[in-house]
């Protein structure tokens, strides 16, 4: 387990903010992909987020991983929500969904789904059944999903040795 920073003062939060905002950044990072500015926003709500537990003294302590699995559960509400408009969209649109664009595989570059189902399942290590809990999908959805994103990283890989 990591270092555990009171953050009961000012002073103490501030120290935590600069020793871990990088490994937070970096972890939001990986969430979203080329999007900068979404994992920016993430790590952002997340240390506005915990500075008012701390203010309301609801929380005394922080360490890297419950900064992280506050980014991680911002993230997934956030999939989640734009998983529901999309739906609510396509109801009232009369027009057909615009094609799939075919996406390099590398991580960065993988769709939403399949790079959060990877982050989920092999950098937090939680099982497929909780990857697929925390997506809101089926657990053989979950695995269909992570069976796509390393085929399409491995063939990416073979193009990439040629």
């Amino acid at each position: 387990m990591g270092p555990t920073w009171d953050v009961r003062t000012e002073q103490g939060y501030m120290a935590c903010y600069r020793a871990t905002f990088h490994e937070v950044y970096r972890y939001a990072a990986m969430l979203c992909g080329a999007d900068r500015a979404a994992a920016e926003d993430l790590v952002h709500d997340v240390y506005l987020a915990t500075l008012k537990s701390v203010r309301r003294g609801a929380v005394t302590e922080l360490t890297v991983g419950y900064l992280t699995t506050a980014v991680r559960h911002r993230f997934l509400d956030r999939v989640r929500s734009t998983q529901r408009e999309e739906r609510r969209l396509r109801l009232v649109s009369s027009t057909p969904e615009p094609a799939t664009v075919s996406m390099p595989p590398q991580l960065k570059d993988l769709p939403d789904r399949e790079r959060a189902i990877l982050v989920l399942r092999y950098v937090d290590d939680l099982t497929m059944a909780d990857a697929a809990a925390a997506l809101g999908i089926s657990v053989d959805a979950a695995e269909s999903l992570a069976a796509r994103a390393i085929r399409r990283l491995r063939r990416q890989e073979a193009r990439d040795a040629e």
